[in-house]
């Protein structure tokens, strides 16, 4: 586990150190590598609540695949499990065993946390007590996987788009966000300006 990984996410924890694995782990049940650019899509069926967060943390520094690249798409399950998928390659879901879950729970961390206390503030001992049962245990032994075979997406066609200056504010803001108000070429921030102080005039 690299210790990047730990710097970027901010803390160490069980669930960070859970998602970098599935994530390592789907790439080699689809026998591919961590993406660098944009060909490859996790499916996280993660919500927004303590761990789960970590958890996807974890799966982008492993896959590659990043919410900033527009590759990682949250389903709000509620389930610490990802679907990885790659064109020309297939699909594949790997989830966090259930049996795995119960048996981590026992750990001294989760009674910390469930008190109220921030993961970075847990005794070093008692993460790595933690972690390293994790890291310690095979995939097989933590994971279980599904090759999904109908699985299709369809991503939005990117486009190459030009810069063009507010006419309010002068910052450069890409064209198609760019919002016509009075004949004038407005950024979202000044448009929404422009909008209110015409509907205090109004009144």
């Amino acid at each position: 586990m690299p210790d990047w990984v730990f710097e970027f996410h901010g803390h160490r924890c069980p669930a960070l150190v859970l998602g970098y694995l599935a994530g390592k782990y789907a790439l080699k049940l689809l026998g591919i590598e961590r993406e660098r650019d944009s060909g490859t899509y996790v499916f996280s069926e993660t919500g927004d609540e303590h761990h789960q967060e970590c958890f996807d943390d974890g799966v982008q520094a492993a896959t590659g695949c990043t919410y900033g690249k527009g590759l990682y798409k949250r389903l709000y399950y509620g389930k610490l499990a990802i679907i990885l998928y790659r064109p020309g390659k297939g699909a594949v879901r790997v989830a966090i065993k259930s049996e795995f879950l119960n048996e981590l729970g026992k750990f001294e961390f989760f009674r910390y946390r469930r008190s109220g206390i921030p993961a970075s503030q847990v005794p070093r001992e008692v993460v790595d007590e933690v972690i390293n049962f994790v890291l310690s245990k095979d995939p097989e032994e933590v994971f279980k996987y599904e090759f999904l075979k109908d699985f299709n997406y369809r991503p939005a066609i990117r486009k190459a788009m030009s810069r063009i200056p507010c006419d309010s504010c002068g910052e450069l803001v890409f064209e198609n966000y760019i919002k016509i108000f009075n004949g004038k070429k407005l950024c979202p921030r000044c448009y929404e300006t422009e909008l209110r102080g015409e509907s205090r005039g109004s009144l």
